[in-house]
């Protein structure tokens, strides 16, 4: 049995039938629901957990306490951000356009904190913070916000939002 076009197109107007979320829009949900935050997970875990148990002073402690607590909390933002849209929530392209700018900020004002104290030396330490925190979250949040303001398949699921 095949749909033709016109019960395609009755199907998608139809406000009783649940869209569903595929191709990008599918990859942009598991990216916020599960990859970003099993990725702060580790990097909090694996990374800022140990150095804050081997610190011996207020910047080896402050360092890594501040990273665990902004990006736990952007963390779980993602996940929710991830799931409403996952879930076709209303107003959930809102929320994940609000998780993208939190997400820049947070890395920049990391990145901006860490410049104030640590006070880097050598540019290869200040190049590779600023890559990570800086350069990578502004193409991502540009990638993603412009996907989600433009793409009609956001329109199309959303439409009722």
């Amino acid at each position: 049995m095949s749909l033709n076009t016109q019960e395609i197109q009755a199907t998608r107007s139809d406000p009783m039938v649940t869209p569903v979320v595929t191709g990008w829009l599918l990859v942009l949900c598991i990216l916020l629901t599960l990859v970003y935050p099993a990725s702060s997970l580790y990097a909090i875990f694996w990374q800022a957990a140990p150095k804050l148990v081997d610190a011996h002073s207020d910047t080896r402690i402050l360092l890594p306490g501040v990273y665990s607590g902004l990006f736990a909390a952007v963390a779980i933002f993602s996940f929710r951000a991830g799931l409403n849209l996952w879930l076709v929530k209303p107003d959930a392209v809102r929320f994940a356009r609000r998780y993208l700018l939190t997400y820049l900020i947070a890395n920049i004002a990391y990145f901006v904190f860490w410049t104030l104290v640590v006070r880097p030396t050598q540019m290869l330490g200040l190049a590779e913070m600023g890559w990570y925190h800086v350069v990578g979250p502004i193409a991502s949040t540009a990638l993603w916000y412009f996907y989600l303001e433009h793409s009609k398949r956001v329109r199309d699921t959303y439409r009722h939002g």
